[in-house]
This record gives structure tokens, C-alpha cells and sequence, in this order.
């Protein structure tokens, strides 16, 4: 649900706006869209020259309340992390073993300033083969500072078993950088939970994550997520990419499709229709020179008598900060929009909502496979 803002908070001016522009709540593509607005185009989304360009420019009221506006609705929506364990045996009882994971000492919000429990975590067993441990907290920094309000902001670790599958499948919802923070925990507490106790030989799930790839791979896996899954998620269609240049990768070639970028650009995005077709990711001879952060996809899809479209933003995500947290970023999905092409009612749209995110994470896993399963019949074959 997006979160009303008040409208009577005073607007930064000068350096104060420059340590709001240039702070994690405030994203480079919230940033550009601000400059856009005031007809100001830059070649470049880093924040060292948009801020200063932003920052320089007279923000009015309604200006600001937008800028701030899809910060929080960014941070308020859902988006999910997808990650597995696997079992030792068919019969292992895993879900008694989490029902006291927080009968010890653990507190997954440990040391995360300005933030107060609004809901605690608690285990929630729906059925033999499903848990879930949702959780809601209120943050009192950002919010106090720049909207004159507190903020709600939800999330949830839910564990299944599909079938007579010998593992877990993990689904972590978060919303803000916080509620990532907090999930992670519960993760890592809940496989060492399950080690502990026999049913896993795992120290950690597996994650599909930034350094999981070579640069050629990356780029092959986002361009054939967009190849849809089954008979549910039909072909999609890239409206919009974020890519960054490899600086401590191979020196571009000399070739006028690609050399422009050099000593130019560090970050690109690319907004249009049908991106698929664009060079960066028809042809593979130029995957080796930069890395994919953000693919936007708009997918069709079909179930039973219910057909329309799914917008979905697949990415890389961490709440760590540093040059070396980018390779343990793990891929995100975001569900942005859904429309139907009949008239459906809400349970049907949740239904759907539901399905849609199932579909989605199977396909990311697919893919996975395929890229895991090439690379170990290249070194076979070398």
C-alpha cells in the first residue's frame, strides 16, 4: 500500500539537500527523473555529477514531495530474494527445529539504529510443508527527518518443501534496506538452526548472487529470463535496463558500437520499448565489457481463464555497503505492475498475484541451472 505523505515538512536547500540527494534513500534513477522534470539531461546517472546538478537547481514543493514520494513508495513495494537448502533425508522433520528459533538469545535487529518492532517475527507453520516468519518494523530516521512521519515497512521468510523435493525452497520478502538486513539474519540463523539439528549438511543456502556469474554469463542468464517459463509466463519485452562498465575488465575494443563508452561512462540507463533488440544484448561479443544491475520486463501471461501482463524489475540487492558487497548482492524480483484482460475479483488477483511470483522465481531457477550446468560442460569438454 503506497504511504501518504504530509505536505507540510520544510525543503532542504544547499548541503542539506545534498546529504538527502546523496544517501541511500534516494536513488540514481529518482534523481534523474527529478532533472528530466526541470527539462536538465545528463549523459552520465552518477550521483557525484546529478546531485551537484540537482542540488543547484530551486526544488519546488511539489517537486520535492515527488522526489520523496517514489523514495518511499519504492521502499514500501515488496520484493523478493529466492534461495535453497537441501535435505539429507525424505523424512527429516525441519519444521520442528524452527518452531524454537527464537527461544534463544537470537535478535535479528540487533545494532539497526532508528528503527522500532512494530510486529516481532514469529514462526507460523501452515502445514507440514510451509513456514513462514513475518515480521513489521517502524523506521523513525528517515522519516522523522525529510516527511515528518514514521514508516511502516514489512517482511517475511517463508520456507517450503515442493513435493518429495530433497530441499527447502526460500522466498524473502523485504521492503526497505532494514527489512533486507533482518532477513538475511533469519536466513543465516535458520539454516544454522537446521544444521544443528541434522537435517541439512549446508552452512549456508544457496543464493543466486552478483559474483555467481562470470560477465558473459550475466548478461546471458538476463537475456534469457526474458524467454518467459512454461505455458504461465509468456515472451517479455525489456523497457528498461541499468548496465555499468566493467572498469577492471578487458579494454574495449576498437569498434564504434561500443568504444564511445570509454573514459565516458561508468553507469548507463536505457529507457525504450522491445530492448531485447538493442546490440548490448543481441550480441555476445560485447557481454565481457559490462555488467547487467537492472533489467525491467514486461512478461504476458496465462492461467486457465485469466490472461493479461506482469511488469517485473529483476536485480542485484544487498543492504551491505562497499566496493566488495556488489559480488554478494543477491538477485532481487520486484512485481511492478499487473493488469488484466478481463475483470477479475480480488481473490482471483491474489490468486494470480501469488502465481505470478512462483512462476517468476522458477523461471530465475531455470535459468540458473542452464548457465551452472554450461559452464561444467566447458570444463568437461576443455
Amino acid at each position: 500500500m503506497k504511504q501518504i505523505l504530509e505536505s507540510n515538512y520544510t525543503i532542504p536547500l544547499g548541503s542539506e539537500l545534498r546529504v538527502l540527494l546523496n544517501s541511500e534513500h534516494i536513488s540514481y534513477g529518482e534523481i534523474h527523473l527529478a532533472l528530466k522534470a526541470k527539462g536538465i539531461f545528463s549523459g552520465s546517472n552518477d550521483k557525484s555529477i546529478t546531485v551537484p546538478l540537482l542540488s543547484a537547481t530551486l526544488l519546488t514543493p511539489s517537486g520535492y514531495s515527488a522526489l520523496i514520494e517514489a523514495s518511499v513508495d519504492r521502499d514500501s513495494k515488496p520484493k523478493v530474494k529466492v534461495s535453497s537448502l537441501d535435505l539429507v533425508d525424505s523424512a527429516s522433520d525441519w519444521v520442528t527445529p524452527l518452531k524454537q528459533l527464537f527461544e534463544s538469545e537470537f535478535n535479528p535487529f540487533a545494532n539497526i539504529e532508528n528503527v522500532e518492532v512494530l510486529d516481532s517475527p514469529g514462526v507460523i507453520v501452515d502445514g507440514k510443508n510451509k513456514v513462514r516468519i513475518p515480521f513489521s518494523i517502524v523506521r523513525k530516521d528517515f522519516s522523522k527527518d525529510w516527511t515528518q512521519r514514521e514508516l511502516r515497512f514489512d517482511g517475511e521468510v517463508a520456507i517450503e518443501r515442493l513435493g518429495g523435493n530433497l530441499k527447502l525452497d526460500f522466498s524473502s520478502t523485504h521492503s526497505s534496506k532494514e527489512t533486507e538486513i533482518v532477513n538475511r539474519r533469519m536466513t543465516a540463523q535458520i539454516t544454522k538452526t537446521l544444521k544443528e539439528s541434522g537435517v541439512t549438511q549446508n552452512e549456508k543456502e544457496r543464493r543466486i548472487t552478483f559474483d555467481s556469474f562470470t560477465n558473459i554469463e550475466r548478461v546471458r542468464f538476463f537475456k534469457r529470463l526474458t524467454g518467459g517459463h512454461g505455458r504461465f509466463i509468456k515472451k517479455g519485452s525489456v523497457s528498461d535496463m541499468e548496465i555499468n562498465r566493467d572498469t577492471s575488465g578487458p579494454s574495449l575494443p576498437d569498434d564504434p558500437q561500443i568504444s564511445w563508452m570509454k573514459h565516458t561512462v561508468k553507469r548507463l540507463k536505457i529507457d525504450g520499448e522491445k530492448l531485447n533488440d538493442i546490440f548490448l544484448i543481441s550480441d555476445e561479443k560485447y557481454y565481457d565489457y559490462y555488467h547487467v544491475q537492472r533489467m525491467d520486463v514486461t512478461f504476458g501471461f496465462a492461467s486457465a481463464a485469466n490472461t493479461g501482463e506482469f511488469k517485473a524489475s529483476l536485480f542485484f540487492s544487498t543492504p551491505s555497503r562497499g566496493d566488495l558487497a556488489k559480488n554478494d548482492a543477491e538477485l532481487t524480483f520486484e512485481i511492478l505492475k499487473i493488469t488484466h484482460d478481463h475483470k477479475v475479483n480480488s481473490d482471483a488477483k491474489r490468486e494470480l498475484s501469488t502465481e505470478i511470483g512462483k512462476q517468476v522465481r522458477l523461471l530465475i531457477e531455470t535459468e540458473f541451472e542452464k548457465i551452472v550446468a554450461e559452464r561444467i560442460t566447458d570444463k568437461t569438454a576443455a
